[in-house]
């Protein structure tokens, strides 16, 4: 058995795995397994009320188990319990139980929901976060009705950790794909549009995924992020990789948002003010140029960045050409 160290927050749970994995036969998992479970079923129904760190440490073992391919029953109340918790690793093991296993029609998407409700009214980061990330993974339309109007909100508060904006960014796009009719962003639409202005780029990525899918289905509402993506789209082509050091990819400044930026101005047509549609050509251009040059790695990783934003690149002319 592996050494677990003095530190370690769930011994119990690396004994387990480490039992699991010195089994010699399915026979002999089945059996370790089932002996855990009715342990974890005694504990749970045991007069003793347990606290947070043996919650967790059951409910770790549960989503365990069932990674492995068991069904698992019980236990779904113990992790909506851990909601509540003010620790960050029991709140998370929670979340995650409930991200995995909860169906998106359980009948405890309620006080699930609650427990979300209060975690982003809080204003904690970390908590805003890892109640962003469980509407997005479990998308129901209950959690769409709930938080729809909600979510927007918090992208566009000047307080918002940009963290947190990049979740709820992506949040909004989970919700829109699963209840489209429910998300409503009319009085949102132009300071979300803005996004692509923001000065951390992992916002504006955020935000031009989820722009680029709402100008699909309204293109007249989002017309004006031409510009913006336009003009963010020439300061990376023409900025030195030191510039945007922590975004440049082996030698590729900021490819995933490059591409990102040239699929959503596939949505439009070529920008009618002569100036905007020249900045946008000389772009273009350079991203030609640049593919003609004598490559900066030989490894592949720098090739593949190189060629997706060189192939996004030659479908926005040909759209341009069609149109």
């Amino acid at each position: 058995m592996p050494a677990v160290s003095k530190g370690d927050g769930m011994r119990g749970l690396a004994v387990f795995i480490s039992d699991i994995r010195n089994c010699k036969s399915k026979e002999a998992e089945v059996k370790r397994i089932n002996k855990e479970l009715a342990n974890i079923r005694s504990k749970f129904k045991g007069d003793k009320a347990l606290d947070g760190y043996s919650k967790k440490k059951y409910v770790c073992k549960l989503l365990f188990i069932f990674l492995l391919g068991h069904d698992i029953d019980f236990g779904h109340m113990e992790a909506v319990n851990l909601l509540s918790s003010n620790k960050y690793t029991e709140k998370q093991i929670g979340y995650l139980f409930i991200s995995v296993l909860v169906n998106s029609n359980s009948d405890l998407i309620r006080l699930i929901n609650n427990a979300i409700k209060n975690d982003l009214a809080s204003r904690n980061p970390t908590f805003m976060n890892l109640a962003l990330h469980c509407i997005a993974n479990v998308g129901s339309r209950e959690m769409a009705e709930a938080f729809a109007s909600e979510i927007p909100r918090i992208l566009v508060a000047g307080d918002t950790m940009d963290g947190v904006k990049q979740s709820a960014a992506l949040c909004l796009l989970r919700l829109n794909r699963t209840s489209p009719d429910l998300v409503p962003l009319g009085e949102w639409t132009a300071r979300v549009v803005h996004l692509l202005n923001d000065q951390h780029l992992g916002v504006v990525t955020a935000a031009t995924s989820l722009i680029t899918t709402l100008a699909q289905k309204s293109p007249d509402d989002f017309k004006t992020s031409v510009s913006l993506a336009v003009a963010r789209l020439s300061r990376i082509v023409t900025s030195a990789s030191v510039d945007l050091q922590d975004y440049t990819y082996y030698f590729v400044a900021a490819p995933w948002l490059s591409v990102k930026l040239l699929r959503l101005l596939q949505s439009y047509p070529p920008p009618e003010d002569a100036s905007l549609r020249s900045r946008l050509t000389e772009c273009l251009e350079t991203i030609l140029n640049k593919a003609q040059e004598p490559p900066k790695s030989k490894k592949v990783q720098h090739s593949n960045a190189k060629n997706a934003v060189l192939f996004e690149t030659i479908t926005l002319i040909i759209h341009h050409d069609r149109l």
